[in-house]
Protein backbone atom coordinates (compact mmCIF):
# COMPACT_ATOMS: atom_id res chain seq x y z
CA UNK A 1 0.00 0.00 0.00
CA UNK A 2 1.38 3.41 -0.92
CA UNK A 3 1.92 5.86 1.95
CA UNK A 4 0.60 9.38 1.53
CA UNK A 5 3.20 11.88 2.69
CA UNK A 6 1.81 15.09 4.12
CA UNK A 7 4.92 17.04 5.04
CA UNK A 8 8.09 17.53 2.98
CA UNK A 9 11.26 18.53 4.79
CA UNK A 10 12.66 22.03 4.36
CA UNK A 11 16.35 22.32 3.51
CA UNK A 12 18.11 24.33 6.20
CA UNK A 13 15.50 23.67 8.86
CA UNK A 14 17.18 23.87 12.26
CA UNK A 15 15.35 22.96 15.47
CA UNK A 16 16.99 23.75 18.81
CA UNK A 17 15.92 22.26 22.15
CA UNK A 18 16.61 22.69 25.83
CA UNK A 19 17.10 19.41 27.68
CA UNK A 20 15.92 19.24 31.29
CA UNK A 21 16.03 16.53 33.92
CA UNK A 22 13.38 17.53 36.44
CA UNK A 23 14.03 21.28 36.83
CA UNK A 24 17.76 21.06 35.95
CA UNK A 25 18.96 22.25 32.54
CA UNK A 26 21.31 19.47 31.48
CA UNK A 27 22.09 20.43 27.90
CA UNK A 28 20.82 21.06 24.38
CA UNK A 29 19.80 19.12 21.30
CA UNK A 30 19.81 20.33 17.68
CA UNK A 31 18.03 18.69 14.74
CA UNK A 32 18.94 19.99 11.30
CA UNK A 33 18.05 19.17 7.69
CA UNK A 34 21.40 20.25 6.26
CA UNK A 35 20.99 19.64 2.55
CA UNK A 36 20.14 17.13 -0.14
CA UNK A 37 22.70 14.88 -1.82
CA UNK A 38 22.95 11.75 -3.91
CA UNK A 39 24.01 8.58 -2.14
CA UNK A 40 24.32 5.45 -4.30
CA UNK A 41 22.28 7.27 -6.93
CA UNK A 42 19.42 7.96 -4.49
CA UNK A 43 18.41 11.57 -3.76
CA UNK A 44 18.62 11.92 0.02
CA UNK A 45 18.15 14.40 2.81
CA UNK A 46 21.23 14.92 5.00
CA UNK A 47 19.83 15.08 8.54
CA UNK A 48 21.99 15.74 11.62
CA UNK A 49 21.30 15.47 15.35
CA UNK A 50 23.69 17.01 17.91
CA UNK A 51 23.35 16.39 21.65
CA UNK A 52 25.53 18.36 24.08
CA UNK A 53 25.63 18.52 27.86
CA UNK A 54 25.53 21.89 29.63
CA UNK A 55 28.98 23.38 30.18
CA UNK A 56 28.34 23.74 33.91
CA UNK A 57 27.80 20.00 34.25
CA UNK A 58 30.85 18.83 32.31
CA UNK A 59 32.60 17.95 35.57
CA UNK A 60 29.83 15.43 36.28
CA UNK A 61 29.14 14.13 32.78
CA UNK A 62 30.21 15.31 29.34
CA UNK A 63 28.17 14.51 26.22
CA UNK A 64 29.00 15.56 22.68
CA UNK A 65 27.15 13.17 20.35
CA UNK A 66 26.54 13.63 16.63
CA UNK A 67 24.23 11.44 14.55
CA UNK A 68 23.96 11.89 10.78
CA UNK A 69 21.64 10.04 8.44
CA UNK A 70 21.11 10.08 4.68
CA UNK A 71 17.45 9.30 4.11
CA UNK A 72 15.67 9.15 0.76
CA UNK A 73 13.67 12.25 -0.16
CA UNK A 74 10.66 10.33 -1.45
CA UNK A 75 9.95 7.91 1.42
CA UNK A 76 12.46 8.85 4.17
CA UNK A 77 14.17 5.44 4.14
CA UNK A 78 17.73 5.54 5.59
CA UNK A 79 20.72 4.54 3.47
CA UNK A 80 23.62 5.67 5.68
CA UNK A 81 23.55 6.16 9.45
CA UNK A 82 26.69 7.61 11.00
CA UNK A 83 27.21 8.09 14.73
CA UNK A 84 30.03 9.86 16.55
CA UNK A 85 29.63 9.32 20.30
CA UNK A 86 31.75 11.14 22.89
CA UNK A 87 30.53 10.73 26.47
CA UNK A 88 32.81 11.40 29.45
CA UNK A 89 35.83 9.84 27.79
CA UNK A 90 33.93 7.02 26.08
CA UNK A 91 34.20 7.32 22.31
CA UNK A 92 32.53 5.33 19.55
CA UNK A 93 32.46 5.87 15.81
CA UNK A 94 30.30 3.72 13.57
CA UNK A 95 28.83 3.74 10.07
CA UNK A 96 25.74 1.69 9.28
CA UNK A 97 24.85 1.09 5.64
CA UNK A 98 21.26 0.03 4.92
CA UNK A 99 20.85 -2.16 1.83
CA UNK A 100 17.11 -2.17 1.15
CA UNK A 101 17.43 -4.32 -1.98
CA UNK A 102 18.99 -7.21 -0.06
CA UNK A 103 17.39 -6.38 3.33
CA UNK A 104 20.46 -6.12 5.50
CA UNK A 105 22.42 -3.48 7.40
CA UNK A 106 26.22 -3.59 7.58
CA UNK A 107 28.36 -2.20 10.40
CA UNK A 108 31.54 -0.44 9.31
CA UNK A 109 31.68 -2.46 6.11
CA UNK A 110 31.96 -5.81 7.87
CA UNK A 111 29.30 -7.32 10.15
CA UNK A 112 25.90 -7.75 8.49
CA UNK A 113 22.48 -8.15 10.03
CA UNK A 114 19.21 -9.03 8.33
CA UNK A 115 16.44 -6.41 8.55
CA UNK A 116 12.81 -6.16 7.50
CA UNK A 117 11.98 -4.31 4.30
CA UNK A 118 11.54 -0.60 5.02
CA UNK A 119 13.45 -0.66 8.32
CA UNK A 120 14.45 2.75 9.70
CA UNK A 121 16.95 4.10 12.18
CA UNK A 122 15.96 6.05 15.30
CA UNK A 123 16.60 9.49 13.78
CA UNK A 124 14.79 9.01 10.46
CA UNK A 125 12.01 7.35 12.48
CA UNK A 126 11.22 10.72 14.09
CA UNK A 127 11.10 12.46 10.72
CA UNK A 128 9.00 9.70 9.14
CA UNK A 129 6.33 10.20 11.82
CA UNK A 130 6.24 13.88 10.89
CA UNK A 131 5.35 13.08 7.33
CA UNK A 132 2.42 10.66 7.47
CA UNK A 133 -1.29 11.07 8.31
CA UNK A 134 -2.32 10.35 11.89
CA UNK A 135 -5.43 10.78 14.00
CA UNK A 136 -6.22 10.20 17.66
CA UNK A 137 -6.55 6.47 18.32
CA UNK A 138 -4.33 5.36 15.43
CA UNK A 139 -1.61 2.73 15.89
CA UNK A 140 1.34 2.98 13.49
CA UNK A 141 3.80 0.05 13.40
CA UNK A 142 7.37 0.80 12.26
CA UNK A 143 10.44 -1.45 12.00
CA UNK A 144 13.55 0.18 13.49
CA UNK A 145 17.14 -1.07 13.73
CA UNK A 146 19.34 0.23 16.54
CA UNK A 147 22.47 -1.07 18.33
CA UNK A 148 22.51 -4.35 16.40
CA UNK A 149 18.91 -5.16 17.25
CA UNK A 150 15.69 -5.10 15.24
CA UNK A 151 12.59 -3.65 16.89
CA UNK A 152 8.97 -3.43 15.90
CA UNK A 153 7.74 -0.14 17.39
CA UNK A 154 4.04 0.41 17.92
CA UNK A 155 3.30 4.15 17.86
CA UNK A 156 0.05 5.03 19.61
CA UNK A 157 -1.46 8.35 18.60
CA UNK A 158 -2.88 9.97 21.72
CA UNK A 159 -4.86 13.14 22.35
CA UNK A 160 -4.18 16.66 21.14
CA UNK A 161 -2.67 19.03 23.69
CA UNK A 162 -1.54 22.63 24.00
CA UNK A 163 2.24 22.80 24.40
CA UNK A 164 4.13 25.90 25.56
CA UNK A 165 7.79 26.27 24.58
CA UNK A 166 10.34 29.07 24.32
CA UNK A 167 9.73 29.01 20.56
CA UNK A 168 5.99 29.58 20.96
CA UNK A 169 2.74 27.90 21.90
CA UNK A 170 1.49 25.04 19.74
CA UNK A 171 -1.49 22.79 19.23
CA UNK A 172 0.13 19.36 19.10
CA UNK A 173 -0.76 15.70 18.80
CA UNK A 174 1.03 13.34 21.17
CA UNK A 175 2.57 10.11 19.87
CA UNK A 176 3.76 7.37 22.21
CA UNK A 177 6.13 4.77 20.68
CA UNK A 178 6.25 1.45 22.56
CA UNK A 179 8.07 -1.86 22.25
CA UNK A 180 7.67 -5.15 24.08
CA UNK A 181 9.98 -6.19 26.92
CA UNK A 182 13.21 -4.26 27.35
CA UNK A 183 12.70 -2.73 23.91
CA UNK A 184 14.59 -0.01 22.17
CA UNK A 185 14.27 2.50 25.01
CA UNK A 186 15.87 0.30 27.67
CA UNK A 187 14.38 -1.44 30.69
CA UNK A 188 11.65 0.74 32.15
CA UNK A 189 12.16 3.32 29.38
CA UNK A 190 9.74 5.01 27.03
CA UNK A 191 9.21 8.00 24.79
CA UNK A 192 6.56 10.58 23.94
CA UNK A 193 6.68 13.02 21.02
CA UNK A 194 4.43 16.04 20.55
CA UNK A 195 4.06 17.07 16.89
CA UNK A 196 2.62 20.52 16.17
CA UNK A 197 -0.29 20.82 13.77
CA UNK A 198 -0.45 21.39 10.88
CA UNK A 199 3.31 21.86 10.29
CA UNK A 200 4.35 18.77 12.30
CA UNK A 201 7.34 20.16 14.17
CA UNK A 202 8.45 17.91 17.06
CA UNK A 203 7.94 20.66 19.65
CA UNK A 204 8.47 18.45 22.70
CA UNK A 205 10.07 15.05 23.32
CA UNK A 206 10.11 13.17 26.62
CA UNK A 207 12.55 10.27 27.05
CA UNK A 208 11.74 8.23 30.15
CA UNK A 209 14.16 6.06 32.12
CA UNK A 210 14.09 4.16 35.40
CA UNK A 211 15.60 7.09 37.25
CA UNK A 212 13.34 9.77 35.74
CA UNK A 213 12.81 11.49 32.41
CA UNK A 214 14.54 14.03 30.18
CA UNK A 215 12.30 16.62 28.53
CA UNK A 216 13.44 18.21 25.27
CA UNK A 217 11.44 21.38 24.59
CA UNK A 218 11.76 23.45 21.43
CA UNK A 219 13.48 26.80 21.97
CA UNK A 220 14.20 27.95 18.42
CA UNK A 221 13.33 27.34 14.78
CA UNK A 222 15.31 28.69 11.84
CA UNK A 223 15.64 28.02 8.10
Amino acid sequence: MAILFLVGLTIGERLEYDAKFSFINIGTMTLQVKDTLRYNDVLCYDIVSILKSASGLRWLFAIDDTIEVYTSCDDLIPYLYRERINESGYRRMSDLVFDHDSNYVSYDGSERMVIERGTRDLLSFWYYLRSIPMEEGDKIVIDVHSSKENHKIECFVRERERVKTRAGEYEAIRVEPQTEGKGIFGAGGGMEIWYSEPDRLPVQIRASMKVGSVLFRLKGVSY
